[in-house]
């Protein structure tokens, strides 16, 4: 399920596309910020003015998840990109997702160098079926039930 705000982002990207004008390939994210959503549509990056300083472009890849997620594995790159503030990462998650849990059990996982980190602000918004965290650099994330 789409929240209004990545449904929004979607249907931004996908009518410039339309047109023809890749925004994201041709210029990348700067200064004034912009939000980066998955292929799947589930995840997507928030980045707000004054996070970076200079164009650059991001991307999310997506591959299996690791033993015991509930989530993709979504790749963001380039990796290990800094921010001048936090970023957010929205997942859509759904009742499949979830099992036999409670949505409190979410959490979101980053990669670091060799091992995996809850990120640690995590909030569940039950209502939109979101899990938000915020990054302040680009890894690999997954959605996990802790």
């Amino acid at each position: 399920m789409l929240t209004a705000r990545t449904a929004f982002a979607a249907l931004l990207l996908g009518s410039t596309f339309a047109t023809g004008c890749d925004v994201l390939e041709a210029d990348g994210i700067g200064a004034d910020g912009g939000v980066v959503v998955s292929p799947d549509g589930r995840m997507a990056l928030e980045i707000p003015a004054g996070a970076l300083d200079e164009s650059v472009d991001i991307t999310i890849d997506i591959v299996d998840g690791p033993e015991g997620s509930v989530s993709p594995l979504y790749v963001i790159e380039p990796m290990g990109l800094t921010f001048e503030r936090p970023v957010s990462l929205v997942f859509d998650y759904d009742d499949e997702s979830l099992g036999d849990e409670a949505p409190e059990a979410l959490a979101m996982v980053a990669h670091r160098e060799a091992d995996w980190a809850y990120l640690a602000d995590h909030i569940v918004d039950e209502d939109d079926q979101t899990v938000t965290a915020s990054l302040m650099a680009l890894s690999a994330v997954t959605v996990v039930l802790d």
